[in-house]
């Protein structure tokens, strides 16, 4: 096991409500059996219980902006796993976290699912080593004014950034795979769902539209999204 902290860490702000940050962490919680601490960059603490600890954003931006405050110095100290909160989270993944942990040299992603404006890397499921890559906050909180508008989103402007990225799916191809263009099967504007998915993918992406709110008659995101709501 690490003897390093482990730390989850999601970002809820602006349209998103708390619950889909309470939703993913209890969710995740039930799945690992890795001691890890649970932090929510958010700008409504107040609606946090106790299953996280509030971090207030280091810098205050719009929508996917705001995920470039996992870069900041000031984040908890340790290996940070993060993911958007729209991923579903099918099975334990312990395997690949601590995998990805032993082989990484600052940061580890999942590839985009369609290479976004020509970039691999994705910032919806990342780890990283905390305060690393600080450079990337500063230069986002030194711009971000101009960065706000800018096309293609956090993760076109974060990649070129980086070095020695490791993309955990080309050792673990269906840790994660994208509900749209991955998993349902597209006939014109619609999109047909499998009611079942392989014990090997362990989270399901749904970035964009449907959102996990909008699928309770898909069984499993009904079985590990939708039957939280409740818990």
């Amino acid at each position: 096991m690490p003897d390093y902290p482990l730390n989850f860490v999601c970002v809820c702000t602006d349209r998103y409500p708390i619950k889909y940050a309470e939703i993913l962490i209890k969710r995740f919680k039930d799945v690992t059996k890795l001691d890890f601490n649970y932090y929510c960059i958010t700008d409504r603490p107040e609606e946090i219980t106790d299953w996280a600890t509030p971090l207030a954003p280091f810098k205050k931006a719009e929508g996917w902006w705001n995920k470039c405050n996992l870069f900041s110095e000031d984040m908890p100290k340790g290996i940070c796993l993060y993911m958007d909160i729209d991923i579903v989270i099918m099975n334990n993944f312990d395997e690949e976290i601590l995998w990805t942990i032993e082989n990484m040299n600052s940061i580890a992603c999942v590839s985009d699912a369609i290479h976004w404006m020509g970039e691999k890397f994705s910032s919806s499921m990342m780890i990283f080593k905390s305060g690393e890559n600080a450079e990337i906050f500063d230069n986002f909180s030194a711009h971000y004014a101009e960065l706000a508008s800018r096309e293609g989103g956090d993760q076109v402007w974060i990649g070129p950034q980086l070095q020695n990225i490791l993309f955990i799916d080309e050792k673990f191809p269906h840790l994660k795979l994208n509900l749209k263009f991955h998993i349902a099967k597209r006939e014109g504007n619609q999109l047909h769902l499998p009611q079942a998915l392989a014990p090997s993918v362990k989270l399901v992406d749904c970035g964009g539209n449907p959102k996990p709110d909008q699928l309770g008659n898909v069984p499993y995101i009904k079985e590990n999204w939708h039957d939280y709501i409740h818990a």
